[in-house]
């Protein structure tokens, strides 16, 4: 797992080299990025990114949203079908009705039954090229391989340069983050993390929820400013005067280019938390652009988890619960229920 975290930067222009001719060939009015877990992430980085030149919409369920895109008047997607193993079933079940309603088909996987009905059907590959790794650990080859087939396609704004330097900043400050996502994974132990971020960070703070559930197996929550002030912040408010008040850590991620109103937000909010028996750190990202700011991000929370992780006796890497679930849910089905 560590050696995972120092070598996030060459997931980046390994994906690009091995992608770089990929394509899809038509006119579209619509993206739709149907992945589950970890697969699906690359649409909501791209969206937090805004790249695209068209609508992206990141699918997690069976089939399609067709009816939905129809009603706003979208017929003409570009459905992207994004599965590390390619067995996912959810993803499967979107590959088929892409193909039953004769849509372009762009995948994105390792391998398995995805890749084997694209090479069938002649669909374009986006190929993942870590085998042996957990797809949520694989975002930076996802992504890049995604948002390079896309701009090949004429869909995305063309950040190769950009990618290329945040590639060379990460492969620095990869180890430089190791001490504080050690330190906040000490201050985390024994406590549930909310981790909460302005919008613009807002992608980072849900990776950082997730990490945290399948790297250290271990419960947290994620929201973003100004929303939260609306109503999750209530929810600690009273528990100061309740049996275990100290039970929660929020973790502010800030962006010294946000919204001069969300920064006065974020420091209120942290004096009530205080006040209110939330213990509260914060961590400004560095970066001189979103996307840096938001690898960056990724990186912090990989490390943080990684050492809660350590600090429970666990091993980051298995997500063993998932598997079991699998397992029952074949089970479920072979008995026809």
């Amino acid at each position: 797992m560590r050696n995972i975290i120092l070598t996030q930067h060459e997931q980046i222009a390994h994906s690009l080299a091995i992608n770089k001719a990929i394509k899809v060939k038509g006119r579209f009015d619509s993206i739709i990025l149907a992945g589950m877990g970890g697969s699906g992430h690359p649409g909501d980085l791209l969206n937090a990114l805004n790249i695209t030149n068209r609508p992206l919409y990141v699918h997690r369920n069976y089939d399609l949203p067709l009816d939905y895109l129809r009603h706003m008047g979208l017929r003409k997607p570009l459905v992207i079908v994004s599965s590390y193993s390619g067995n996912t079933e959810e993803a499967l079940s979107s590959y088929q009705r892409a193909q039953k309603e004769g849509l372009s088909v762009l995948v994105n996987s390792s391998g398995g039954t995805l890749v084997d009905w694209a090479k069938r059907d002649g669909s374009p590959v986006i190929h993942i090229d870590f085998p042996g790794m957990q797809p949520r650990h694989t975002l930076f080859a996802s992504f890049s391989g995604i948002f390079v087939a896309l701009c090949n396609s004429g869909l995305a704004e063309d950040i190769s340069t950009n990618l290329t330097k945040t590639a060379n900043q990460i492969k620095t400050i990869a180890p430089e983050l190791e001490q504080p996502g050690k330190t906040l994974a000490q201050k985390i132990k024994g406590k549930i993390p909310v981790i909460i971020s302005s919008d613009s960070l807002g992608f980072a703070a849900k990776n950082f929820k997730i990490q945290t559930n399948e790297n250290a197996k271990y419960p947290a929550f994620w929201n973003t400013f100004p929303e939260l002030n609306h109503n999750e912040l209530v929810g600690f408010s009273k528990l100061a005067d309740t049996k275990n008040p100290n039970r929660f850590l929020a973790l502010m991620l800030r962006n010294d280019s946000d919204h001069p109103r969300n920064q006065v937000r974020m420091d209120v909010t942290a004096k009530l938390y205080q006040e209110w028996d939330v213990q509260v750190e914060q961590f400004t990202v560095p970066g001189d652009s979103l996307l840096t700011k938001l690898f960056t991000a990724i990186i912090l929370g990989l490390w943080t988890t990684y050492y809660l992780a350590l600090a429970y006796d666990i091993d980051p890497i298995p997500v063993t619960g998932v598997e079991s679930f699998k397992d029952k849910l074949k089970q479920f089905s072979n008995n026809g229920k």
